[in-house]
């Protein structure tokens, strides 16, 4: 059964992994993507991460009608902060035409996200577009409330300005967003986690290589959930990691005297999560779900106990000690 989690500030327990929805209606089509999200419902996962951008603007509409007849049953969290790109239309018609290849191909899809039509751009961020956004989001999910409204990637100064805080603490008070958050980088997540700030939710990049999670719970003075994502690396840890166990028979051993199995690539991958895992114990991971071995991948190490033995070894497996 999957592991559940009492997260900060949360009333009900959450599923220890929640379902990123960045490719929702791009590289992923919606027909698809609706099944993905109903297979992960049913296996227990209760957290759902999406933006105004995600999926060249169609994953809000998209997680719309899944929600009907569930809503109370799960957690939403959207974003604002980041639009689809310019010239929207384009990008979806290069999704659609590259969706066969892109879908299986790994260096395909790296390829896709450094094209610059498929780049989001990131907005001024004013207390004037705070409450567009999320009316506009509250709508395209078909809800009247978001369990969490998240500044996406904003600069620090933005943290803490009092305009958008008394923004957000008004949306907070209509009762449009139940709680607020930060999703950017840690520098902006540090800056949330100031005194007399309304800010509950950090998300952050939880890269293998360079882990930001134990400075920012150090510096939570209050109940603070944490959300990871990137567990694979923002920059092609995985496929260097694999680069180098290729090359080094010792390290792969140790990697299998550790228990995992498979191929090189899947044991990268599973050691990646089970890290996450270890390393945000309290809090929600963003995993890959839409492919049904994935998910169940995913169920499957989120179902264990935590392995406290991970982190170890992906440090010594990226080290340089022989």
């Amino acid at each position: 059964m999957l592991r559940t989690v009492q997260v900060p500030c949360f009333d009900a327990p959450q599923s220890a992994i929640g379902f990123g929805c960045a490719s929702l209606g791009s590289r992923v089509s919606a027909a698809a993507g609706e099944r993905a999200l109903m297979r992960a419902f049913d296996a227990g996962v209760t957290w759902y991460d999406v933006a105004p951008p995600y999926g060249a603007g169609e994953a809000e509409r998209i997680v719309g009608r899944f929600l009907r007849g569930r809503r109370e049953q799960l957690t939403v969290c959207t974003k604002v902060g980041l639009a689809p790109p310019a010239r929207n239309g384009l990008m979806r018609a290069v999704y659609t035409l590259g969706r066969p290849f892109v879908g299986v191909l790994s260096e395909a899809r790296r390829s896709f996200r450094r094209i610059s039509v498929t780049r989001n751009v990131k907005l001024p961020l004013t207390p004037e577009l705070i409450e567009q956004s999320l009316h506009t989001s509250l709508r395209q999910l078909d809800t009247d409330y978001v369990d969490v409204l998240a500044l996406h990637d904003p600069d620090p100064d933005d943290v803490v300005r009092p305009e958008i805080i008394g923004m957000l603490e008004r949306m907070v008070a209509r009762g449009h967003a139940r709680r607020l958050g930060v999703a950017g980088k840690p520098s902006a997540c540090v800056a949330a986690l100031g005194d007399g700030l309304p800010f509950t939710v950090v998300q952050v990049a939880d890269d293998p290589a360079v882990s930001p999670l134990p400075r920012l719970m150090q510096l939570a003075q209050r109940p603070t959930a944490t959300v990871t994502h990137s567990i694979l690396g923002v920059d092609g840890a995985m496929h260097r990691l694999i680069a180098r166990l290729k090359e080094d028979g010792a390290r792969r051993q140790m990697l299998a005297n550790a228990g995992y199995d498979g191929t090189l690539g899947q044991m990268v991958a599973s050691l990646l999560i089970d890290r996450a895992l270890a390393s945000n114990r309290q809090g929600v991971v963003l995993l890959s779900m839409f492919d049904a071995a994935h998910l169940a991948e995913n169920i499957k190490h989120a179902s264990a106990p935590p392995r406290d033995d991970a982190a170890a070894l992906v440090a010594r497996l990226l080290s340089d000690d022989s």
